[in-house]
C-alpha cells in the first residue's frame, strides 16, 4: 500500500500551547504538514478522521491520558499500524517502559533541541518495520493456550514509510485485511504481497482479505510456480463453490497473479531476491532490500545436512548436503532480520523428520553462521503452547550467549512489530 505523493502529515498532541506551536513551526521548517490537537480526546478524533503519518504525543494531555491515546491508537484497526512518538518531561524509566509496552516507537524527554525533535521524527519516519499478523505453522490453533504468541497462521507486513509488502496469505491476512482497508478511508489500495508456497496454512487467508473485495483496488500477488497448476488455478482452487461460496474472478478489486520466475526482481520500492528451499513442494524464501535494511524471509524449510546425512552417509551425499545449506547461509548472510522457520524442538525433529520443517536449534546455528543481526522466531508448531515457545525463547537466547554471539533472539508474537533501527 502506498500514499507516496501525498505530504508527510504530522499530528501533535499537546495541551501548553507554546510547545505546540514551537514543534510545529520546527516541523513546518522541515517540510511536514501539522496537525495540532489540545487533548487526548481531540487527538483520538484527528488520528481516526485523518490518518497522519506519525503521531507525537505528550503523557500529561486532558481528558484521555498520553498512555490512554497510545492504548486506543493500537486497539482500532485504522491507527494500530501508526507510529507513536512520546514527547513529555515524565520521563521516569518506568513511564518510558510503558510507553513503549504500549506500543510508540519512541520517547523524546523534554525540554529537547530542535535538532533532537527532527532527528527523531526523519528517524521514525524511515524507519523499516515487520509486524506480524500470523505467526503459526501448519494449522490455526486459537484458544486460550495460544494467547500470547497469537493462534493465526502465517502473515507479515514489511513497512517502509507509507510502503507496506505483505508476506504470505495465511489467516492472519484476515485482521491484516481489516486494518489496511480501515487505514484507506474510502481511498484505492495497492497491495502487494509475496506468497512462499502454496500449502493452505499460508494462502487460506485470502478468501478473507478484505481489500480484495473492494472495488478500484489493486492487488498484486507473487508467488512460486506449480507444477499441477498456475499460481492464479491454487488461489482459485480454494475459493472453488464446494469451499467457499465468493469465486476468486467475483473479488471486486483488480486481482493480478505472477509466478515468481526469476531470482531476482523488483516490487514497488523493494529489491527482492528468491531462492528455492528445502520443503515439500515448490517452496520459496525472499531477500528483501530497502531503505538500507534486509529481511530475509524464510518460513518453511529444512536443513538438508539433518535430512540427507547419517552415519552411513559417503563423501558425496555429505558435500552435497553442505552445498544446499551453504546456498542459504549465503542468502542469509548479514540480514538486519531473519524470519526463520524454527518449529521443532529437538524431541519433535526426532519423529518429525522429512516433514520440511527446522528445529530451532539448527535456525539459530544457521543465523549465527551467516552473521544475521536479529533472528525472529517463526512459525510455532500448532502442538506447542505459549509456555513450551517460553522454553524455545529462552533456549535459542542461551544458546547464543554460550557461542559468545551478539544475534539477538526475537519471538514472533502476533500483533506485534520489530523496528529495525539500528542496534
Amino acid at each position: 500500500m502506498s500514499q507516496s505523493n501525498a505530504p508527510i502529515q504530522i499530528l501533535v498532541i499537546e495541551d501548553e500551547d507554546s510547545i505546540a506551536q514551537l514543534v510545529a513551526h520546527i516541523l513546518r521548517a522541515e517540510g511536514y504538514e501539522v496537525r495540532l490537537a489540545p487533548d487526548g480526546q481531540a487527538g483520538l478524533e484527528a488520528a481516526r478522521e485523518s490518518r497522519p503519518d506519525l503521531v507525537l504525543c505528550d503523557l500529561m494531555i486532558p481528558r484521555v491520558h498520553g498512555f490512554e491515546v497510545i492504548r486506543s491508537l493500537r486497539q482500532s484497526p485504522g491507527t494500530r499500524r501508526l507510529p507513536v512518538v512520546v514527547l513529555s518531561a515524565k520521563a521516569y524509566a518506568p513511564d518510558r517502559r510503558k510507553a513503549i509496552e504500549l506500543g510508540a516507537s519512541a520517547f523524546l524527554a523534554k525540554p529537547f533541541r530542535a535538532e533532537e525533535l527532527v532527528a527523531l521524527v526523519k528517524r521514525t519516519l524511515n524507519t523499516p518495520r515487520v509486524r506480524f499478523w500470523g505467526v503459526r505453522g501448519s494449522i490455526a490453533t486459537p484458544g486460550p493456550d495460544t494467547i500470547r504468541y497469537g493462534g493465526n497462521t502465517p502473515c507479515a507486513t514489511i513497512e517502509m514509510g507509507r510502503d507496506t509488502l505483505v508476506l504470505d496469505c495465511g489467516t492472519g491476512a484476515r485482521p491484516l485485511g481489516i486494518a489496511l482497508q480501515a487505514e484507506a478511508r474510502g481511498n484505492p489500495l495497492h497491495v502487494r504481497m509475496l506468497i512462499t508456497h502454496t500449502h493452505w496454512d499460508h494462502i487460506q487467508g485470502f478468501p478473507f482479505f478484505v481489500p480484495a473485495f473492494v472495488p478500484g483496488n489493486h492487488v498484486e500477488v507473487y508467488g512460486p510456480p506449480s507444477m499441477e497448476k498456475p499460481l492464479h488455478k491454487v488461489l482459485s482452487g480454494q475459493m472453488d463453490p464446494a469451499y467457499f461460496p465468493v469465486s476468486l474472478g467475483e473479488m471486486a478489486a483488480k486481482i493480478e497473479v505472477h509466478e515468481v520466475r526469476e531470482p531476482k526482481f523488483d516490487f514497488g520500492p523493494w529489491k527482492v531476491e528468491a531462492l528455492y528451499v528445502n520443503h515439500p513442494g515448490v517452496t520459496m524464501a525472499y531477500r528483501i532490500e530497502g531503505h538500507g535494511k534486509t529481511i530475509v524471509y524464510a518460513t518453511d524449510t529444512e536443513p538438508f545436512a539433518t535430512l540427507l546425512v547419517d552415519s552411513s552417509s559417503n563423501q558425496d551425499r555429505r558435500a552435497f548436503a553442505r552445498e544446499r545449506d551453504e546456498a542459504l547461509m549465503e542468502f542469509i548472510r548479514d540480514a538486519d532480520l531473519y524470519i526463520a522457520d524454527s518449529q521443532y524442538t529437538v524431541a519433535d525433529y526426532k519423529v518429525k523428520k522429512g516433514w520440511g520443517h527446522t528445529c530451532y536449534v539448527d535456525a539459530m546455528q544457521m543465523a549465527m553462521d551467516a552473521g544475521a543481526k536479529r533472528i525472529a522466531l517463526f512459525s510455532h508448531d500448532p502442538m506447542h503452547d505459549d509456555e513450551a515457545v517460553d522454553k524455545k525463547v529462552e533456549d535459542c537466547k542461551r544458546q547464543a550467549a554460550d557461542a559468545g554471539s551478539t544475534l539477538k533472539v526475537i519471538p514472533a508474537v502476533e500483533g506485534e512489530c520489530i523496528e529495525l533501527d539500528e542496534l
